[in-house]
């Protein structure tokens, strides 16, 4: 079942850490914010900087560092990929006098890949310290003001929520659905025969997912509500707040930078 947990995004990790804690709309704002400072630039300070947070945050969720290798392990062939297009494609100075390969697209490759590492990172710390129903209720609050422009914020939030239960049930389909198959991508030593092993265990995980979408969507269209669509969220807390004032000038400061 490990190399299809690999593929799907985390989920939320039952702790006690001040990331947790957090309110949720705070962290659904702040998530967005980062990703924002991460691709508005791709100066060195910049990526220097958000690395940091990274770390810090890394460092108040509780969660196992084998948790968030696993996250980033799973992108590997994206990055590798991504660093091949601007190597043979990127226009630039020469890498070991070869002109087909670009030194600056090897730089560029890298700095692309640790933006991608960078976003993955700061979405998995919201879906690790925050549960499905927290962010979608997190979302619908911060969208609400678009509701006086007959923006539908409530079925926006509903959404939201229907994809991220939809998640574990990917997970749990892909346990019942196809365990030796996934036993199977493991131990496969050729790349060729990975490939071979997971296309042929898709099918029926597909019809079975299908089926399982298929039992939501009726669910809706009977009025039934969905697991947690009735969360309400607290007012914000002075300790929030504080957050807020912390740390918003920060994130602003390496949005803008040059």
């Amino acid at each position: 079942m490990s190399a299809f947990n690999d593929l799907v995004p985390g989920q939320y990790v039952q702790a006690d850490s001040p990331l947790h804690r957090l309110d949720p709309r705070l962290k659904l704002a702040g998530a967005l914010l980062l990703i924002v400072a991460v691709f508005s630039g791709a100066h060195l300070l910049r990526l220097f900087l958000l690395g940091s947070i990274a770390l810090l945050l890394a460092a108040l969720s509780g969660v196992a560092p084998g948790r968030w290798w696993r996250g980033i392990r799973a992108l590997r062939w994206l990055f590798l990929f991504s660093i091949l297009l601007h190597l043979l494609f990127s226009p630039g100075r020469t890498l070991w006098g070869i002109e087909w390969l670009s030194y600056d697209g090897l730089l560029r490759g890298v700095i692309v890949c640790t933006q991608m590492g960078l976003a993955v990172f700061f979405s998995s710390v919201l879906t690790f310290t925050t549960r499905a129903e927290e962010i979608a209720a997190a979302f619908s609050r911060l969208c609400s003001p678009l509701a006086r422009l007959r923006i539908p914020v409530e079925e926006g939030g509903r959404l939201v929520l229907l994809i991220l239960h939809f998640i574990p049930i990917l997970r749990e389909e892909a346990a019942s659905t196809v365990p030796a198959a996934s036993h199977g991508v493991a131990q496969a030593r050729s790349i060729r025969k990975r490939i071979r092993t997971f296309i042929e265990a898709l099918p029926p995980l597909i019809l079975r997912l299908v089926e399982r979408a298929d039992e939501l969507a009726h669910a809706c269209a009977r009025g039934e509500r969905i697991p947690g669509e009735d969360v309400v969220l607290p007012p914000l807390r002075t300790a929030g707040v504080l957050f807020v004032a912390a740390v918003g000038p920060l994130v602003f400061i390496l949005i803008l930078l040059p």
